[in-house]
């Protein structure tokens, strides 16, 4: 239980990251601003959802989408982070994503290191 706190909580703050720099909206929290505990409460629901999409779509998506990822020599798995990460904030309304596409790749991308880097911290031994 304490892991999965503790990997929310880092991925939240490269959720709140993205959410600084520009990259995303989330209600209540503008561009630059000091952190709310509204703001990270949203960004650790918006984490939560994120890696509940990703466990269980993104899997089903990536199959389906096999032959146009080798095809594309893998770029389409970015396409598909993407989607996963517009998916994520069609489920959390108080987080909006940029409309700009490579904006939001970028910002998908961040929070996949955030959460990569969180997954290698919390790892049993």
């Amino acid at each position: 239980m304490i892991r999965f706190l503790i990997r929310t909580a880092i991925t939240a703050l490269g959720v709140l990251l993205v959410a600084y720099l520009g990259l995303i909206q989330i209600k209540g929290f503008a561009s630059g601003a000091d952190i709310t505990q509204t703001a990270f409460l949203t960004a650790c629901l918006f984490s939560i959802v994120l890696g509940l999409v990703n466990a269980v779509i993104k899997p089903i998506v990536q199959v389906l989408a096999l032959p146009i990822t080798i095809l594309t020599l893998g770029i389409f798995a970015l396409i598909v982070n993407i989607g996963m990460f517009y998916l994520a904030a069609w489920i959390v309304p108080a987080v909006v994503p940029n409309p700009n596409l490579l904006l939001t790749g970028l910002a998908a991308i961040i929070v996949s290191v955030f959460s990569g880097m969180a997954g290698s911290v919390t790892k049993r031994g």
